[in-house]
């Protein structure tokens, strides 16, 4: 009976662990974007760097609490549950790291009139995202708790949409942006960001 609650506990630890990878990844994507718009390369190169590892160890938590739900047979009526649950979150770094790997790929010029903008989206995904590693870890703790997280994660995922489209809005309304290719790169970079929350 002691190893059963043994490897409960080494998966509760595993969960805590990942959920802090995660949120820790949006703290990083936001700080990533700061420091792109302040034209902070090299910073900006080292914390997509820091997201790729903590992306890595993520993963490997990931195969370990599947492994402990599977082969010990933990928590048989919500295994499928926990699993889709931590497989969705893996996406939200995954997604991170591929959208600071299109800042460094194809190194867009944000112009100074729309950068507050950028950097205003970028703090409300960090909102989203804290907010839904809060409704994860209630889920497996106050589960009376989930659903005020979420009302949260579905405001500031609103307010994600509400400053994407006003990017859309000025980007394709202003006349100091000259080509089109120009406008519909910053409109894929908006699209791409918002993708996170």
């Amino acid at each position: 009976m002691s190893r059963i609650f043994g490897h409960i506990a080494k998966m509760e630890t595993d969960v805590n662990t990942y959920l802090y990878h995660v949120q820790r990844s949006a703290l990083i994507y936001d700080e990533a974007i700061q420091d792109y718009m302040n034209e902070n390369i090299i910073r900006f190169d080292e914390r997509l760097k820091e997201i790729g590892k903590l992306r890595d160890e993520a993963d490997r938590l990931r195969v370990s609490v599947r492994t402990k739900l599977y082969a010990h047979m933990l928590i048989p009526e919500v295994r499928g549950d926990v699993w889709e649950l931590l497989e969705s979150l893996y996406k939200v770094i995954d997604v991170t790291k591929k959208s600071l790997e299109n800042y460094s790929f194809e190194k867009p010029v944000i112009p100074e009139f729309i950068k507050a903008d950028f950097l205003n989206m970028s703090e409300y995904i960090t909102k989203t995202v804290d907010e839904l590693v809060n409704a994860v870890s209630a889920y497996f703790s106050a589960t009376s708790m989930v659903n005020e997280f979420s009302n949260k994660v579905r405001f500031f995922e609103n307010e994600v949409d509400k400053v994407e489209d006003t990017i859309k809005r000025t980007i394709f309304s202003t006349d100091k942006i000259q080509t089109l290719a120009e406008r519909i790169q910053l409109r894929y970079f908006a699209e791409k960001m918002a993708l996170v929350s």
